[in-house]
């Protein structure tokens, strides 16, 4: 997943501070392995130069928020909505989109799926193929229908977007061992 794109889309949500954040994309995504918190923040830096997020001030304990700017609204709705594919992601990352894209915003949950539909229905170009281009040819004959299953799912899963982000606070330091 691009922690870049996934943050964007979870800023939809109104500003955060950069632990909340990253607690945020833990709990949306949980099929990832753990973003290390210094990514979240690096990626907010670069996010930041780039003049897709600003600084919005502070929380009363002095954490530094970040917000969307409108050219960082459009790269998360683009991301959001499928708009920014060209071809069908690897499975990682259409799990990644529409976990988040589903969390936070039915319209563009609903435009996403339309989209990567529109990638599964591309059908076989009637090529002839050597033994291993069939293989590869199968491989992603298998692939698409494993999307389409699970785009089902969720579909039928009814995914209700959460109101804004979660009401605890992450906690801070190192996790105790246990």
């Amino acid at each position: 997943m691009a922690v870049r794109d996934a943050l964007l889309g979870l800023l939809t949500l109104g500003p955060a501070y950069g632990l909340q954040l990253h607690a945020e994309l833990g709990t949306r995504a949980p099929h990832r392995a753990k973003t290390n918190v210094g990514q979240v923040y690096g990626t907010l830096d670069r996010l930041s130069t780039a003049g897709l997020v600003s600084h919005q001030g502070l929380t009363d304990d002095g954490l530094p928020l970040y917000a969307l700017t409108d050219a960082g609204h459009n790269e998360a709705q683009r991301w959001l909505s499928g708009d920014s594919f060209t071809a069908l992601p690897e499975w990682a990352d259409v799990q990644d989109v529409v976990l988040i894209s589903s969390s936070v915003d039915t319209e563009s949950s609903r435009a996403l799926i339309r989209k990567l539909e529109v990638f599964l229905s591309t059908e076989h170009d009637g090529a002839e193929y050597s033994p291993a281009e069939l293989l590869s040819a199968q491989a992603r004959l298998r692939y698409r229908e494993a999307v389409r299953t699970w785009l089902e799912d969720v579909v039928n899963a009814a995914i209700l977007p959460q109101a804004g982000y979660a009401l605890g606070r992450p906690k801070r330091g190192r996790p105790s061992k246990a």
